[in-house]
Formats: structure tokens, sequence, C-alpha cells
């Protein structure tokens, strides 16, 4: 039997070096597509600080199916 495993990398990278989610606010469009990638994901995994900085908005979404993505 044959298991295919698929592996989805993201990496935020700019050409400047600086990254920093206060600087840029996505658009809508952007926001559905990382909302599908995140929905069709069997898991996930993140380093210390993105964790940090998501676990608050987490819970909420996790209890609520209604809440805005």
């Amino acid at each position: 039997m044959t298991f295919l495993t698929f592996l989805t990398f993201a990496l935020s990278v700019t050409l400047d070096g600086c990254c920093d989610h206060r600087e840029m606010v996505a658009d809508e469009e952007m926001h559905r597509y990382w909302t599908r990638m995140m929905d069709a994901a069997g898991a996930m995994l993140f380093g210390c600080r993105t964790y940090e900085l998501m676990e608050d908005a987490w819970p909420q979404v996790a209890r609520d199916p209604n809440a805005t993505p």
C-alpha cells in the first residue's frame, strides 16, 4: 500500500527583510486564500513566537464556527 504525503510550507519574506504584520494590512483576498489553505491542512506546525501571537484568537474560532474568519 502506498501513502502520499503532501507538505505545504509557507514563509513570509520581503525584499527589505522586514516582515512586520503591523506594517501591512492583508486584504480580503489574502485572508480567504490562507483561510482555505489552513482549513485544508491535516495538521499545522508553528514556531513558538508565531504560536504565541495567534493563540488568543484560536479558542474563540474553535468554539464558534460562525466566528469571523
